[in-house]
């Protein structure tokens, strides 16, 4: 049925292409397409984007096509490339790069870089690097990785703060490991004198794999080591990680210090139903919704497991690619929409305007991020990590895999596997991806 539905997709958009798809005759803007998932505030974000871009020249134009959610995204291009129709730019997680770079569907950037010597000395340094890192991929076949993407929405992970209640229980900083995650978690608990189901927890969990990761990573762990091949889901880090989460959200000694909650959090957050969770950098413009003038929060680094472990930021999101098939002159017009979307301008607006974090060290300077950095601590707390962030395995693969984690995570929030046998479990389903995708 997949399948199926691959090759429906694939006629539609080659059917679509060949109706409406002839390049421009002499004289007219060379026309280029770049498929994006942004809904809403985001949308009209890159839209905006977009149209300056056509107004800064009169040679291309691009039009910023929405292609629904990411999966939906995912689908469509992986037919448009069967189709042999794929658009000249699109958002791509790093597992899907993986993919197309795999099967020689993109142009890397290092391509680009050979004849724009300038972009390459003055530019690229001013990325993150750990961004350049996550877009660094290697081909089979080929002796050295590549540059095959540029980064463009980018969050990272922290943990959101009711600073009210933190300040009023004489924390004067946040919680910097485990245990005094846990401790604070406890004194923000709050019980009824009647000894009923607390009226706010202290912290509160989502059942997926990002939870998990956080604080993999706070215990500096991968869940998988993509230089060696290693899976570490069933190593005591992980194990370990998958064990704090869950002992704060179930009861623990008689008492209950958090709760699982599937949807999104910023509503039970702003109703201070919970004190603390772990959020995305993409969530504050709805926390700030949420929680209006109740009471202050704030976004700090995560804890990391104790005082000698040196944890890591999960970093996530897409990047941009540019996908093979497109004459010079497309190609041409292809690099130059991308560095004008991740140039220090337009990164330091995209920050701006939807919360996700800029590609550039140099956009913190910019007059609009240095006003957000000086009013918004979360913000700039944000910014101060992303030296540190790391990312997800990048295997093509990867994605099925998140999918069986966020299963198995699941079923350990509710009470249906102890944290060992799930990710016992895990590791042993992935091992066995590996061996497959070998």
């Amino acid at each position: 049925m997949r399948l199926l539905s691959l090759l429906f997709i694939a006629f539609v958009l080659l059917t679509n292409s060949l109706l409406a798809g002839e390049k421009p005759r002499d004289g007219e803007r060379i026309k280029l397409e770049f498929w994006h998932a942004m809904g809403a505030a985001q949308g009209r974000s890159v839209n905006d984007i977009t149209e300056l871009f056509n107004k800064s020249q009169t040679k291309w134009q691009v039009r910023a096509i929405y292609q629904g959610q990411y999966n939906t995204l995912s689908q469509k291009l992986i037919a448009s490339c069967y189709a042999g129709r794929q658009p000249a730019l699109s958002q791509m997680y790093p597992s899907w790069a993986y993919r197309f770079h795999r099967y020689g569907y993109l142009i890397p950037i290092d391509e680009f870089l050979k004849s724009d010597p300038d972009f390459k000395k003055n530019d690229i340094p001013d990325f993150y690097p750990t961004m350049l890192a996550e877009n660094t991929l290697k081909r089979p076949g080929k002796d050295a990785p590549e540059l095959v993407s540029l980064p463009f929405n980018k969050s990272v992970y922290m943990l959101c703060v009711n600073q009210t209640r933190m300040e009023a229980a004489g924390w004067k900083e946040p919680p910097k490991t485990w245990a005094e995650l846990r401790k604070l978690a406890e004194e923000l608990t709050v019980v009824p004198a009647d000894g009923g189901p607390p009226t706010t927890f202290g912290f509160a969990s989502r059942p997926l794999i990002e939870d998990l990761t956080v604080e993999a990573f706070a215990a500096n762990k991968q869940l998988m080591d993509e230089d060696t091949g290693i899976v570490n889901l069933d190593s005591p880090d992980v194990i370990g990680a998958m064990e704090f989460i869950h002992s704060l959200v179930t009861k623990q000694d008689g008492k209950q210090l958090g709760y699982v909650e599937p949807g999104y959090l910023n509503g039970a957050f702003g109703a201070e139903k919970i004190a603390m969770y772990v959020c995305s950098t993409a969530s504050f413009s709805f926390n700030d919704s949420a929680v209006g003038n109740k009471f202050i929060w704030r976004a700090y680094r995560m804890p990391s497991r104790d005082e000698n472990t040196p944890g890591k930021t999960l970093m996530q999101g897409t990047s941009v690619g540019i996908f093979a098939g497109l004459d010079e002159e497309e190609k041409q017009g292809a690099w130059e929409y991308l560095k004008f979307l991740t140039s220090t301008e337009m990164t330091a607006k995209w920050s701006q305007e939807t919360g996700y974090m800029p590609v550039r060290r140099s956009a913190r300077n910019s007059p609009v991020l240095l006003e957000r950095i000086k009013k918004d601590p979360s913000f700039a707390n944000a910014i101060a990590i992303l030296e540190d962030a790391s990312f997800e395995p990048r295997f093509g693969w990867w994605e099925s895999a998140r999918n069986l984690l966020n299963r198995e995570v699941e079923a350990v929030m509710f009470g249906r596997k102890t944290p060992k046998e799930a990710m016992s479990f895990a590791a042993k389903q992935v091992r066995d991806m590996q061996k497959s995708a070998e």
